[in-house]
């Protein structure tokens, strides 16, 4: 017997004018994969047996790497310090192909903060990417195409690292007519003429409050430690995931089929809430963008949930930290429909038949809503649990967390889960133990198989390419924050287990093909 691997099959592109025709058709051209933030791939399926390879190992990744129009070359950003490199791109064979200059002063290099941005590839193959204070266009050999400066924070925004002006993109999009558009942290709406850099708007900025601190969680002192992120970014990076002390920390959804409407999650104008917000770009005569709100509709507090399109695009989703899952008309702003559910402020992703699938914190890892509003199921993912790790008769049985959002498939949905064991120290603790990708069954719920090892936690977005190829970015959260206490966590495991050991990086995973 013989191995294939299967690679992808080149695409063939158009000149566009549209979002949607401009973003790369590689296969995975932005963060959630396309305009509408659906991270839904409905010709890709899974494989019994996959060869992976891992890049970038010591760098913690946050978001989902992109793919040149050919589909034969990812990008992907990471958040190290000064003296290193933060867009990197890779052959899908692991060989860097060229990465940007190492960074040294916020003026000089893609700095940290582009760790929480993906970058963006439009049809021509150019990326585009913000880091703390400037958003970069690249052309595909690397070569720096534009810089342009991000708006700069006001008084009374929070200094997230002294010294240094941090106002970033959570990762950019296409309008309609094929500018990038991006929303910062503070809430600045900022769109850019693809082709020279010129900012097209006058400046404008989201009329929400600016948040406190979350508390939901301390920053465990070990977490992103070891360079893997650059130190003075840790607490910036750890709010904008939490929701903290930031009008917006989301990538924002394009309705290209209502005209481009655009809209982002964010702090509401009332204290402690959040809202979505929609936004209408109008172009005047000589080539300013006006921006215009379509609407706020408040919903409660969070603005971490990056908004997703229904089918139609009639329907915006979206969901807040107290659980609370929306469904808002595009149109006119008005709830639909609200359900309960343990969905923190997180992304959705949305199926072909229209079911949106959406993560859940300290519950089981997925839920699933029908298009009308109602819960149609709960993943179940004990049994495959019970065949990944042993029970302990001083740990209990193990368990399965989801860690990572949702990726909607043509046979099934995955999502990286880790599975390990559960303690007590005032609040319970997931000792971690194993990472994997999980297939979860459509219609019930049901886990189908751990698809395969992740070598690292993901906590982020697994993107699925058409030929079946899984790219994973591996976060080291939750490595790196029990690292600390691995030596004495680990003799408590059974067997000859072990914590997960923090590696960050990136893991691509092509499907084998076996033939007589």
């Amino acid at each position: 017997m013989k191995f294939v691997w299967l690679f992808v099959a080149a695409m063939i592109v158009m000149n566009a004018v549209h979002a949607d025709e401009v973003y790369s058709g590689g296969g995975w051209a932005t963060l959630h994969r396309d305009a509408a933030n659906r991270k839904l791939a409905p010709e890709a399926v899974l494989f019994p047996e996959y060869h992976s390879w891992h890049m970038l190992a010591g760098a913690t990744v946050l978001t989902a790497p992109t793919m040149s129009p050919d589909g034969q070359t990812l990008y992907v950003a990471s958040g190290r310090a000064r003296g290193h490199s933060n867009l990197h791109a890779f052959s899908l064979t692991g060989d860097l192909i060229w990465q940007s200059e190492p960074w040294e002063t916020a003026e000089e290099g893609v700095d940290a903060c582009a760790v929480l941005s993906s970058p963006i590839v439009d049809v021509a193959g150019d990326i585009y990417l913000g880091d703390c204070n400037q958003l970069y266009a690249f052309r595909p050999d690397g070569v720096i195409k534009w810089v342009v400066p991000l708006p700069p924070p006001r008084e009374g925004d929070w200094v997230a690292a002294e010294g240094f002006p941090v106002n970033a993109f959570t990762t950019a999009v296409f309008t309609a007519d094929g500018d990038v558009l991006g929303v910062t942290n503070f809430g600045d709406v900022m769109v850019v003429d693809r082709a020279s850099g010129e900012v097209l708007n006058r400046p404008w900025r989201l009329p929400g409050l600016l948040p406190p601190a979350s508390d939901t969680a301390p920053l465990p002192a070990d977490m992103f430690a070891g360079g893997m992120l650059d130190p003075s970014c840790r607490d910036w990076a750890w709010q904008l995931l939490l929701g903290g002390n930031m009008r917006s920390a989301n990538t924002p959804a394009v309705a290209l089929e209502i005209g481009g409407r655009v809209f982002v999650a964010a702090t509401s104008v009332n204290a402690g809430q959040g809202a979505l917000y929609a936004l209408d770009l109008q172009t005047d005569a000589v080539g300013v963008v006006d921006i215009q709100l379509g609407f706020a509709t408040d919903m409660g507090p969070g603005s971490g949930s990056s908004p997703a399109l229904s089918l139609s695009a009639e329907m915006v989703y979206v969901s807040d930290e107290d659980g609370l899952f929306y469904a808002v008309n595009a149109r006119s702003g008005e709830i639909a429909w609200q359900v309960q559910t343990r969905v923190g402020a997180a992304a959705a992703a949305v199926g072909a038949d229209g079911t949106i699938y959406a993560l859940q914190i300290q519950a089981p890892a997925l839920v699933t809503i029908s298009p009308e509003g109602d819960i149609r199921w709960e993943s179940d993912l004990d049994e495959l649990a019970r065949k990944t790790l042993p029970s302990s008769w001083l740990l209990g049985d193990p368990i399965a967390v989801g860690n990572g959002n949702p990726t909607v498939l043509k046979d099934s949905v995955v999502v990286p889960v880790l599975y390990g064991y559960e303690i007590s120290l005032g609040k319970p603790i997931l000792l971690p133990v194993i990472s994997t990708l999980v297939a979860i069954d459509l219609e019930t719920g049901e886990g189908l198989c751990n698809v395969l090892t992740l070598r690292d936690d993901s906590a982020g977005v697994t993107a699925v390419l058409p030929d079946g190829t899984i790219i994973n970015s591996l976060a080291a959260m939750s490595s790196s924050a029990m690292s600390e206490l691995a030596p004495f966590v680990n003799w408590l495991l059974p067997d000859d287990y072990r914590l997960i050991a923090p590696l960050g990086g990136v893991q691509v995973s092509m499907p084998v093909l076996v033939s007589e």
